[in-house]
């Protein structure tokens, strides 16, 4: 019976952190900010590394940078993307995991869906106090992006301004 119960912890954890994946694209597409910053820890890391010059590299840390990010991003209806996760290789050690899967972002250009970036997500999340599972870090690397689209990270300030 320990077996069992052990084995259904590990799948509820799974299950659990598929959601938190899940929650980042849901609400970074629909501009649910507070639902996209809750998936971090309060010290927790957004890497974006991009390869080429024309791809965005920043580091953003903590709750109160990750808000401002969240805030400049584009969204529904201004703007409509899906942030896709594909593959998620999971793996569990007590209250922490690894993950690493495939990103892809689609946007609509001039009334045609059209792929904006792909690459892979390397994530390391840890389960909270509250039973939660949030991002401690997610890298997300950038290995191919089209540079003639307009932004979509800090959009929403071009656009306003």
């Amino acid at each position: 019976m320990d077996d069992l119960e052990a084995r259904l912890a590990r799948l509820e954890d799974e299950r659990a952190i598929v959601r938190t994946l899940h929650a980042y694209g849901q609400s970074i597409d629909y501009g649910d900010e507070e639902t996209w910053v809750d998936c971090f820890t309060e010290d927790g890391v957004f890497d974006v590394r991009g390869r080429q010059p024309h791809q965005p590299t920043r580091l953003i840390s903590g709750r109160e940078e990750l808000r401002r990010f969240i805030a400049g991003h584009t969204r529904a209806p201004e703007l409509w993307h899906k942030h896709l996760l594909v593959e998620p290789l999971i793996s569990l050690d007590g209250d922490t995991a690894t993950c690493v899967s495939y990103l892809v972002v689609l946007m609509q250009h001039e009334n045609l869906p059209v792929v904006r970036v792909f690459g892979r997500y390397r994530d390391r999340l840890v389960k909270e106090a509250d039973g939660r599972w949030r991002f401690r870090e997610r890298i997300a690397e950038i290995e191919s992006m089209r540079p003639d689209l307009p932004p979509f990270v800090d959009g929403r300030q071009q656009q306003q301004g």
